[in-house]
């Protein structure tokens, strides 16, 4: 038992020591994460899904913050149809040093999660997406305007990467 108490110490130590040692790369990763800024609040409006009944309209909110000292942004997304949440969304997104790339993982409700791109196109235009494990492709446009505080999002699928078809559109307006 002494013999492992000793290893555990000395592992303790050890990992310490390369902590310690570890960059410091909240800087470069706060400043990539200010291109985000905008984001940052409570937005209310509509998301129309395209489903195979026809489109489905939610009441769609989004609560958006900083976390981790601003290197990470965390986004709630909730659509309500006749006050039932039938969407709920939690992502994360944050700037990977290493890679030089946003990185953005969400997770619904049901129990899914996806590792996504996530890339800056312009000031407050914004492109997320992913490839479907079985086939196909998602991707989703925002701009954002801050002169009109609104949010427009176009979610499209593609089963090639070549022809899209729009499956989401939303439009929230900052409160």
């Amino acid at each position: 038992m002494k013999t492992l108490t000793t290893i555990l110490i000395i592992i303790l130590i050890g990992s310490s020591a390369l902590i310690a040692q570890q960059r410091d790369f909240s800087a470069q990763c706060k400043s990539e994460m200010k291109k985000l800024a905008y984001f940052v609040g409570d937005w209310k409006g509509t998301a129309v899904i395209q489903t195979p009944n026809g489109p489905q309209t939610l009441a769609q909110t989004e609560h958006i913050q900083w976390e981790l000292d601003g290197v990470v942004l965390s986004i709630e997304g909730i659509g309500r149809e006749n006050d039932k949440v039938t969407f709920n969304a939690l992502a994360f997104v944050n700037f990977n040093p290493a890679t030089q790339e946003f990185q953005f993982r969400s997770y619904l409700k049901e129990g899914y999660a996806t590792d996504a791109y996530f890339k800056v196109l312009g000031e407050n235009q914004f492109e997320w997406g992913f490839d479907i494990p079985t086939g196909g492709k998602v991707k989703y446009s925002i701009t954002l305007d801050s002169t009109k505080k609104t949010w427009y999002e176009l979610g499209e699928y593609s089963p090639d990467g070549t022809k899209w078809m729009k499956s989401i559109e939303m439009n929230l307006v900052k409160l």
